[in-house]
């Protein structure tokens, strides 16, 4: 191995020309579709006069994942993620560190914030009374949000003493606690994961408890779950977390020629595709998947008038084929409506699902 004489310095100058932009337009492409269909759920909360619990909190969600989102994009522009790790200059790696340390507070906020959202939103649609029983579960959970958020908020403070170093790469080996913030991370993101797995399965005893056929009932189900669906991305995250660290030794011949070898982990030259993405993807999906219960009449509307468009403009025997599916849908539609109105708790959790007025107006069907 090299003595410590001849290793090669960082470069002092910028060098993009083997830059990677494609991690920040991903994160920056899935930050802008997420925050359209959050907007859009508000708008028709707004207009629907049906705006709840679980609005006003995903209101600050969106605002801790925008600062995500934006934090991620300005990272993997000016950190120099994606390029040869002896191609970067300390000042890259200081922006690098700067995010590493921002993700560790920023991730438990933005993550507790959703989930905060999506258990209103259970209690506004699984809780028939002040007094059932699963009203105490759901406060339960959200008092194990507080707690969540509560002691992944402190950790982080103790990663670097003191904790500026943290983002100073020719010191920062002195100070910062690699295990220290490895098994942090690991306990942050298996009990996140926890967390979305209950939510994934909160909705389905209650669901299946209503008088609906099964096939019904499943498709509640999985629309009610979407929101939780973050499990998985959490999972993936974690898995692929933990498999990175093992490469802590496994080192390229090439990278130790450098001095940086020893300051910088040699898991940061898939750090864009093993982190940032990740990380993007579970708080997407899940306030993604949060919204498309308001969304979907709106969803289910413009599908139906595309639909007419097309069938309009075929030919005249596809024309009648669509008018006939039409008739049959709009008398499958009136069936289904005269089935379900005698079931008070499935009219109960479609005005408050969908958004409907106060008085129960709209004729918005779950199923």
């Amino acid at each position: 191995m090299a003595s410590s004489q001849q290793l090669l310095p960082p470069p002092t100058e910028i060098n993009d020309t083997n830059k990677v932009h494609s991690i920040a337009a991903w994160c920056i492409v899935l930050g802008v579709i997420t925050s359209l269909c959050v907007l859009w759920r508000l708008g028709l909360r707004l207009q629907s006069r049906s705006f709840g619990a679980d609005d006003y909190a995903i209101v600050p969600a969106l605002l801790l994942y925008l600062g995500w989102t934006a934090m991620a994009a300005y990272v993997n522009l000016h950190a120099g993620v994606g390029k040869p790790l002896w191609e970067i200059t300390v000042g890259e790696y200081s922006v690098w560190f700067k995010g590493i340390i921002g993700s560790a507070w920023l991730y438990p906020a933005t993550t507790c914030a959703i989930r905060i959202s999506i258990l209103l939103f259970y209690q506004r649609i699984f809780v028939p009374t002040p007094k059932a029983r699963i009203k105490y579960i759901i406060w339960f959970l959200l008092a194990l949000q507080a707690v969540y958020l509560v002691v992944y908020s402190i950790l982080p403070a103790f990663i670097c003493k003191p904790l500026n170093k943290a983002w100073r790469p020719l010191e920062r080996q002195q100070y910062f606690d690699d295990w220290y913030y490895y098994y942090t991370q690991v306990a942050l993101f298996s009990t996140s994961m926890a967390f979305d797995a209950i939510l994934l399965v909160f909705p389905l005893y209650p669901v299946m408890k209503l008088q609906l056929p099964l096939r019904k009932r499943i498709g509640v189900s999985v629309l009610f779950m979407m929101g939780a669906a973050a499990s998985i991305a959490a999972a993936y995250k974690l898995a692929i977390f933990v498999i990175e660290m093992e490469r802590y030794t496994k080192i390229s011949p090439e990278w130790l020629r450098y001095e940086m070898s020893r300051r910088v982990p040699p898991q940061f030259d898939t750090y864009g595709r093993t982190f940032w993405i990740p990380s993007q993807v579970e708080p997407s999906v899940a306030l993604i998947g949060t919204s498309l219960p308001a969304l979907r009449q709106s969803i289910l509307s413009a599908s139906q008038r595309l639909s007419t468009l097309w069938s309009s403009s075929g030919s005249s025997s596809f024309g009648n084929f669509g008018k006939v599916f039409s008739g049959r849908k709009r008398s499958s539609k009136t069936d289904e409506h005269e089935s379900l109105s005698s079931d008070d708790d499935h009219v109960r959790l479609r005005m408050n699902y969908v958004g409907g007025g106060k008085n129960g107006t709209h004729d918005n069907h779950l199923v």
